[in-house]
């Protein structure tokens, strides 16, 4: 009977475990930069928005604050010669002398915002 009683504690507290992990750790969707390093750079950043340092799949990372992250991204796109011209979810939309662009965006950590646009821009 011991047995299977440490048998079911071990089992219940593997499964916690696990729900915790994935509740708690929200894995950084841009590789080859670590996580803390990222974390440091958003939060040294007051606010603004930060490229992350990667190309990751070919593309730019920024990261921003929840909050401003929409004004941040609009104020780094005009600095760019970019304008504004929608949103649709996700994705904001833009033109420029190079033609059209769109800036896909991804919630992380329930905290930040995450954009990614082709390298180049």
């Amino acid at each position: 009977m011991k047995k299977w009683v440490k048998y079911n504690i071990t089992i219940s507290l593997l499964v916690v475990g696990v729900f915790l992990f994935g509740r708690f750790y929200e894995p950084l969707p841009v590789k080859f930069v670590s996580k803390k390093e990222v974390l440091m750079l958003v939060n040294q950043a007051n606010g603004k928005i930060v490229k992350i340092p990667s190309y990751y799949q070919g593309y730019q990372w920024y990261i921003s604050t929840k909050e401003k992250a929409d004004e941040n991204l609009m104020q780094l796109m005009k600095v760019k010669g970019w304008s504004f011209v929608k949103k649709d979810e996700a994705s904001y939309f833009f033109e420029g002398v190079q033609g059209n662009i769109s800036v896909i965006s991804q919630v992380w950590n329930e905290k930040y915002i995450i954009f990614h646009f082709p390298e180049g821009i």
